[in-house]
C-alpha cells in the first residue's frame, strides 16, 4: 500500500468512527431527555405536600387492591 492509499483509508476510517460518535451521541440525549423529570413537577412540592397533608388523597386499606 503506498501512503495516499493508506491516508484516505485512514480518513475514511477516521470520518466513519465521527459519525459513528456523532449517532451514539444523539442516542444518549434521547435516552437522558426521556429519563429526566420535567423541572415543575410537584413532586416533594412543599404547597402540594401541604394541601394535601388532610389526607383527602389517601385510600381506606380495604380499598387499596
Amino acid at each position: 500500500m503506498d501512503k495516499d492509499s493508506q491516508a484516505s483509508a485512514a480518513a475514511a476510517s477516521l470520518e466513519k468512527l465521527k459519525q459513528e460518535s456523532h449517532a451514539l451521541k444523539e442516542r444518549i440525549e434521547e435516552l437522558r431527555r426521556k429519563t429526566e423529570m420535567p423541572i415543575n413537577s410537584s413532586l416533594g412540592d412543599p404547597a402540594i405536600d401541604a394541601a394535601n397533608a388532610d389526607g383527602h388523597n389517601d385510600v381506606a386499606d380495604d380499598e387499596d387492591d
